[in-house]
């Protein structure tokens, strides 16, 4: 995970200390340069953590010159990087079980409705979210929607973005919409355009989310 992504979640001292000694495990040749962006830590910050590193013995250069000096993990690095990951893999647990109660009720009704093949209509951010929480669950989209022409035609996701004419005509099992400001106008398109089967994805003011049949909003 780059934790650089999350605005949420700000990497903490050890996360950085376990991005450094697992990039170093991956590649002794790696430069300072590379172990700053991986870490999100400032170039010259890196050579502090590196001599904090060596001097609690989690890692020692190997070579005659700089050009050549290698950074390798000791075996105490190595139980150390074991300890930063399995502290890691624990808290992004926590992290998953919060997130998949939060999206509980939409997820719950799509693996109750036995949906397999969503259409997701929004290419922006609440169809991101839904993107990936679906593929967690094993659900994967078909596809996206959008009415804009300049993001139709293109790929968002990996996943080609169709008009809601050419959507029409997939074979999809599920219209859902991912839109904050414009469900029901985007919902309405849906419907005009002979789309089947649409919900809509809600939040509501308590930050509670939920999938509506399309028929009580429009």
């Amino acid at each position: 995970m780059n934790i650089n992504e999350f605005s949420f979640l700000n990497p903490s001292p050890d996360f950085r200390e376990m991005s450094i000694l697992r990039a170093v495990t991956k590649n002794p040749d790696i430069s300072q340069q590379r172990l700053s962006q991986i870490s999100g830590v400032v170039p010259s910050m890196i050579n502090r953590y590196l001599n904090d590193f060596e001097s609690k013995g989690y890692i020692k250069k190997v070579g005659e010159n700089r050009r050549n000096m290698q950074y390798v993990l000791t075996k105490s690095g190595k139980f150390r990087l074991q300890f930063l990951t399995i502290s890691y893999l624990r808290e992004i647990a926590k992290l998953y079980a919060q997130s998949r109660e939060i999206f509980g009720k939409v997820l719950d009704k799509l693996l109750f409705e036995e949906y397999k093949k969503p259409l997701l209509y929004g290419a922006g951010i609440i169809g991101s979210i839904l993107f990936d929480i679906l593929q967690t669950e094993g659900i994967e989209p078909i596809g996206f929607v959008d009415d804009s022409k300049v993001k139709q035609g293109n790929m968002f996701h990996g996943m080609y973005v169709y008009s809601a004419e050419e959507a029409k005509e997939l074979q999809y099992d599920v219209v859902i919409v991912a839109s904050f400001r414009h469900s029901n106008d985007i919902a309405k398109n849906a419907k005009n355009a002979g789309m089947k089967n649409i919900m809509v994805f809600t939040i509501s003011e308590m930050g509670d989310v939920e999938l509506e049949n399309v028929k009580n909003r429009v």
